[in-house]
């Protein structure tokens, strides 16, 4: 079997709507690629025909991948994916397809490759934010300033779907993650900031869906909740 160059790994809860045609435009877009791929679809406790769809999808296709994660939480699913995924790198993909698959090869650039991760912003120069409400957006610049005060600075947009670790860096990473829900982000790149990994952050372009899982009032709170988690952790060693 041909170890991939590239894994792109896709948490998955009730996406039947819009799963296969996320999955339609990558396979596009990676056929054109002079490099070999993976796609990960992790099922991450649906409720819909999730599963079904990606599974016919990966009986046609050999490079599709269906996994099932039975409890609930992005993080959890992120996490199995990425340590089951074994590309030379590996990319984490919001399933709503917000950023286009065309600004996937200014995460792999020769300009980008040296560092050991790559995350899409949506608030750094030359970023754009496409249709997004403007209570989303106050919301989470809000939580952005608590996560570079209560745990980790330096990152304009730390909650970004978009992200691209090397795949050793990948390994070490997710092992070492707890958080299972959405503020899994700010705990790996705490890990990453400890470990003395480099980063960079490049804009994108991000379009906002209507059917986006992330609900701002309780969602909110469980990731400032997780967040100081981060740091009580870290106090108890369980970093390294």
């Amino acid at each position: 079997m041909v170890t991939p160059f590239l894994s792109i790994v896709i948490p998955a809860y009730n996406e039947e709507p819009r799963i296969g045609r996320t999955i339609e435009t990558l396979v596009e877009f990676l056929n054109k690629q002079s490099y070999t791929w993976e796609i990960i679809v992790v099922e991450n406790a649906s409720t819909d025909q999730t599963a079904k769809v990606v599974a016919e999808w990966a009986d046609q296709i050999d490079g599709i991948k269906l996994l099932y994660q039975r409890l609930a939480g992005k993080g959890r699913a992120v996490k199995q994916g990425m340590l089951a995924a074994t590309g030379e790198i590996r990319f984490m993909y919001d399933a709503d397809m917000s950023m286009r698959p065309d600004f996937i090869p200014t995460f792999l650039s020769s300009k980008n490759r040296g560092y050991d991760i790559v995350i899409g912003s949506r608030q750094i120069k030359h970023a754009r934010r496409i249709g997004e409400p403007p209570g989303r957006h106050v919301m989470g610049r809000v939580f952005n300033r608590v996560v570079s005060v209560a745990a980790v600075r330096g990152f304009y947009d730390t909650q970004c779907g978009f992200k691209c670790f090397r795949g050793e860096v990948a390994e070490e990473l997710f092992q070492l993650q707890h958080t299972e829900g959405f503020a899994f982000d700010v705990e790996l790149l705490f890990i990453a900031s400890k470990k003395g990994f480099s980063v960079t952050e490049i804009p994108i372009d991000w379009y906002y869906n209507e059917l986006s899982k992330v609900r701002l009032i309780r969602h909110s709170l469980e990731m400032l909740r997780d967040t100081l988690l981060v740091r009580w952790r870290d106090l108890r060693g369980m970093y390294g």
